[in-house]
């Protein structure tokens, strides 16, 4: 009871001596006075973020379109991977983020195209298997012919593609039968794409 009286008395004082501030403020409206530390605000005031999550806005979707944009972009995102210390199978999974993120123009698809059937006649496509960059880059690419091609050459990327990712993650090696399964497949259908 006595914590009751006491709270009630602290309101009665405070409100009171709110009363009397503001009680002495028409004396005080032709002074100019700086405000007391009681005075204050002790909340800041509310930022119009309007501007700015709008720059944000158009910030993101100007990187998402520069990977669009920017064929330069892909590589250098897969030479980052290269160079990390994961294992094989780590690198294809962070390589799987950028082939879900970028698409490649039409004429990039060509290029593509171009690079993985000369990649594979030159015969030495799976010789480097330790050379991270270069069969992240070519599954990278193979994944693009396929998917964005019918026909002939979408069986040959399917089947690169499968090669490389198996073999470079240690699934197959480079003799397996699978490999060389794969491989009767796209020397059958080789003639229709040249």
């Amino acid at each position: 009871m006595i914590r009751k009286n006491l709270l009630g008395l602290t309101l009665v004082l405070i409100v009171g001596l709110a009363a009397c501030n503001g009680a002495d403020t028409a004396e005080n409206d032709e002074k100019i006075t700086e405000p007391s530390p009681a005075d204050e605000v002790t909340e800041a005031p509310a930022e119009d973020t309007t501007n700015e999550e709008a720059d944000a806005e158009k910030t993101a979707s100007e990187d998402a379109q520069s990977d669009e944009i920017d064929p330069e972009n892909w590589a250098r995102k897969i030479h980052e991977i290269a160079a990390t210390e994961q294992s094989p199978s780590d690198k294809f999974y962070e390589l799987e983020g950028i082939l879900l993120e970028y698409e490649p123009s039409e004429e990039k698809v060509e290029q593509f195209k171009t690079d993985i059937v000369e990649d594979y006649k030159s015969g030495t496509y799976l010789d480097e298997l330790d050379n991270h960059e270069r069969m992240l880059t070519n599954i990278f690419k193979s994944y693009f012919v396929e998917k964005n091609n019918n026909g002939a050459i979408k069986e040959f990327a399917f089947d690169y593609n499968q090669n490389l990712k198996y073999a470079y993650r240690g699934v197959d090696s480079p003799d397996s039968d699978a490999v060389k399964s794969n491989e009767a497949q796209m020397d059958k259908v080789l003639p229709e794409i040249e």
